[in-house]
């Protein structure tokens, strides 16, 4: 098996819990199928968790530039902090979405997960910046 963060092994670990019927190299499994989806599911989940956390910062950008705006210090500063929350929080989402992707790539034999909703919205690992729609947030508040 390739090397995989310390996140991925245990969300693995948490994927093979549910082994019971079926004989495979890394021990009884339900189904392929089965496991596969739970793979699935996890990267689904945790891209959305990236998205709803770039919408939440644009939309506190859009505080953030208001209260510039107005000079109140005491909204500044409240979306200054939470700003700074929300960066790290973002930090952990594509940390955990990233260890979801390993996870899925070793249950699926090497397949990439990529995003199947009809909407196309980027996949989140794809994602590097939020300063295009921070930027198009604000010119719609200016």
């Amino acid at each position: 098996m390739k090397k995989i963060s310390k996140l991925a092994k245990m969300k693995l670990e948490v994927i093979n819990y549910h082994t019971t019927d079926t004989q495979s190299v890394d021990g009884l499994i339900i189904n392929d199928y089965f496991l596969k989806s739970l793979a699935r599911d996890a990267c689904y989940t945790s891209n959305k968790g990236i998205n709803y956390k770039a919408t939440s910062i644009v939309a506190e950008s859009v505080k953030y530039d208001a209260a510039k705006k107005a000079d109140n210090v005491y909204e500044i500063e409240r979306s200054e902090r939470i700003l700074g929350n929300m960066q790290l929080e973002m930090s952990e989402l594509k940390f955990r979405h990233t260890a979801d992707l390993e996870v899925y790539k070793v249950v699926t034999g090497g397949e990439t997960w990529i995003q199947s909703s009809p909407k196309a919205i980027k996949p989140a690992a794809e994602t590097q910046d939020f300063s295009d729609m921070i930027a198009a947030a604000r010119k719609m508040v200016a």
